[in-house]
């Protein structure tokens, strides 16, 4: 049975709307690359997803950041779930609606009840850092639902 990492790598090149994570499905994702501990997804910047100027809001660019963390603890294929104890963002530039953004997750540490996560997003077109982000996650209880 397919877990995480194989069901990731079965979406490469797909726009990901339809995920366990609503907030992430509506995001709309592409996933370009995963493999253990590492994931990469491109998002263009919709107009719903704008502060007034026209650029990304910050909670956006922090739901962005926190679903490829995601995306790359999924990768490892776990058997519990982790859940966010902080997540530290530090916004570089903007970047505007219609234009598009790269996300890359990397997980740093992966231990039995603490993981750390880094976060890079870049503007695609011009690889201008947008934000670099670090979070760290603590293990729970939950174990992972296969699939049936």
């Amino acid at each position: 049975m397919a877990q995480g990492l194989e069901l990731l790598q079965e979406r490469l090149g797909t726009v990901l709307n339809d995920t366990l994570s609503p907030a992430g499905s509506w995001l709309g994702f592409t996933l370009v690359s995963v493999s253990k501990g590492k994931a990469t997804a491109t998002l263009t910047v919709r107009p719903e997803m704008c502060n007034p100027y026209g650029n990304i809001h910050g909670g956006m660019m922090s739901l962005v950041i926190d679903e490829i963390i995601g995306f790359a603890v999924i990768s490892l294929n776990a058997d519990h779930h982790y859940t966010s104890v902080n997540l530290n963002v530090d916004f570089l530039y903007a970047i505007k609606r219609g234009e598009t953004l790269r996300a890359e997750g990397e997980v740093i540490r992966y231990g039995k009840k603490i993981m750390n996560v880094d976060v890079r997003v870049y503007h695609q077109e011009t690889n201008v850092l947008l934000a670099k982000a670090s979070s760290n996650l603590t293990s729970t209880n939950m174990p992972i639902l296969q699939e049936q």
